[in-house]
């Protein structure tokens, strides 16, 4: 698929991306992610969708925030609360022109990941923005949530218009992947934290009754079986040697 037309499915498809954080709930996947940031902090949002985590950025935590997204009307609408306002693909380089020579103490990929053509390059060209002791945090889905693995057992990968396996995703993470991804570009993955739904709840559930027993008991003994959600807080290696002296 090329950028061009990877970028023009996205366009078409991103109006369900869109929050109220008005009652922001700390057990979320938002709550989680803007409990990492700390009070005053300059932040790189790359993906800020219509603004909404902007907003609370800037009002709550008194950021100062520069955006990146893909829909121009959504970068329109974020500047509202930002310093500085980008319109591209994080999939190209723009982004990396536009912003050139300014430092983060918190670049933020909420959801984003997984949607780029290029993930782990995108991620490997943030860490040039990060202040020394800056860092990366990031929320990813959980590819292997139990039920998804039962799917699969029953030779099934079925695509959602929303979820783990939604329509837009291109790449896909468990935790050991991704802590694998950060160690090959110098970031160490440092703080996990999770939010979870129980087997036969999600998108991807099943007929509980035509679901092998065995199966399930041995998905009982997963210790990450009903992570829905992972958010990670990233440091670059060095920064996290200098930290642990």
């Amino acid at each position: 698929m090329t950028v061009i037309k990877f970028t023009e499915r996205i366009l078409s498809d991103m109006s369900k991306y869109q929050f109220n954080l008005d009652n922001l709930n700390p057990d979320s996947t938002h709550g989680k992610i803007l409990a990492n940031v700390k009070d005053g902090s300059t932040v790189l949002e790359c993906g800020c969708s219509s603004g909404y985590m902007t907003k609370y950025l800037t009002e709550q935590l008194h950021c100062r925030v520069d955006v990146i997204d893909i829909v121009d009307e959504d970068v329109k609408s974020a500047a509202r609360y930002a310093r500085d306002a980008y319109c591209g693909d994080l999939n190209t380089w723009g982004w990396v022109h536009h912003f050139d020579g300014r430092k983060y103490d918190c670049i933020l990929f909420a959801d984003v990941l997984e949607h780029l053509l290029y993930p782990e390059a995108v991620l490997k060209k943030a860490m040039d923005f990060l202040e020394n002791d800056g860092e990366i945090i990031v929320s990813i889905p959980n590819i292997c949530h139990n039920d998804i693995i039962i799917r699969m057992f029953y030779d099934l990968f079925s695509y959602t218009d929303i979820g783990i396996l939604d329509n837009t995703h291109l790449h896909f993470w468990g935790l050991k992947d991704f802590a694998m991804m950060c160690n090959r570009i110098g970031l160490h993955a440092y703080k996990c934290d999770c939010v979870s739904y129980k087997t036969g709840t999600t998108e991807q559930r099943s007929n509980p009754n035509e679901i092998d027993q065995d199966l399930l008991k041995c998905l009982e003994h997963r210790n990450f079986g009903e992570v829905y959600q992972f958010v990670f807080a990233c440091r670059k290696w060095e920064t996290e040697m200098e930290v642990k002296k």
